[in-house]
């Protein structure tokens, strides 16, 4: 997989009302902007009526979503699908990565969404991340040629990062989780056999054990608790963005929310936040109005710069 290099002046982390408003701000004065499309989608592309957007009386969500990346596209903004799974955003310039893109901006407004649910993290996962908890194998894989690793995710997606990691020489043992994706070929499971993958099917992780770094996973099937001694564990499936953020040196409180002041700036000099991410109105107004102060702001940032 090639790694694109790519430069611009505002990038703008998630594709919802708050991202997508910042990105009409921030593209529309003439700036390059990139809005990163991560897995998580927006609430608005569930697909539900909407009856308290000022203008409509009643829209569908989908149809609504349509509009505000239609207005984003309009004026310029590039939208770039990708979850980040590293941050370097405390100096200037910013730097984020993807699994398939390394970018590089001037200013950035971090937009989302809801922050991800604690309960729904593997123990130990939030703390080792970045300590051997990955979810990029192209991004880590080579850090661990010649160890012992966990996978653990059940899609083509995860199959393909599997194989990635094979060979980039990591000697993988495959955990799918209970999880079954009714369009995922079993024969997948037969394939990474014969390339030397040790699979354990319907298999969970339910911690990640080590002091400093990752030294083992504990996984459950049929009942049955079992340690691998591992050097890395690489997680496929949506990445939870509060860990990112918090080891990125953004203040987050106790619901994993950015905290913001009035202007929608953090704690981080250049970064802006907006929308449900820092757990305000919740409502797709209040995202839009947020979207736009935090554009403004960063453009702000950007003048005085020069």
């Amino acid at each position: 997989m090639t790694i694109k290099n790519i430069r611009c002046d505002i990038l703008i982390i998630g594709a919802g009302p708050a991202g997508l408003a910042a990105g009409v701000y921030a593209a529309r004065a003439g700036k390059r902007t990139v809005i990163l499309e991560g897995r998580a989608a927006s609430r608005l592309g569930l697909g539900y009526e909407i009856e308290n957007y000022p203008g409509f009386i009643s829209i569908g969500s989908l149809d609504l979503l349509e509009k505000f990346r239609g207005h984003a596209v309009h004026f310029g903004a590039e939208i770039l699908k990708g979850d980040v799974v590293a941050l370097a955003i405390d100096s200037a310039p910013k730097y984020v990565t993807t699994g398939d893109a390394f970018i590089e901006a001037g200013a950035v407004i971090v937009a989302t969404g809801r922050p991800f649910a604690r309960e729904r993290m593997i123990p130990g996962e939030e703390r080792l991340t970045g300590q051997g908890v990955s979810y990029c194998a192209t991004c880590d894989g080579p850090l661990y040629r010649g160890l012992d690793v966990a996978a653990y995710g059940h899609s083509e997606e995860a199959v393909e990062d599997i194989e990635t990691l094979r060979q980039l020489g990591c000697r993988v043992t495959w955990l799918t989780g209970r999880y079954k994706d009714p369009a995922f070929p079993e024969s997948r499971l037969e394939e990474a056999r014969r390339n030397g993958i040790r699979v354990f099917h319907q298999a969970e992780i339910r911690e990640i054990g080590g002091d400093r770094r990752v030294e083992y996973v504990a996984m459950e099937k049929d009942g049955q608790r079992e340690e691998l001694r591992v050097s890395a564990v690489f997680i496929f499936r949506e990445i939870p963005t509060g860990p990112l953020l918090g080891k990125a040196g953004l203040d987050l409180d106790h619901k994993q929310c950015i905290a913001v002041d009035r202007f929608q700036r953090t704690n981080l000099e250049g970064v802006f936040a907006a929308g449900d991410v820092t757990c305000g109105g919740l409502q797709i107004v209040t995202a839009a109005g947020e979207g736009c102060t935090a554009a403004l702001q960063a453009l702000g940032y950007l003048r005085q710069r020069g």
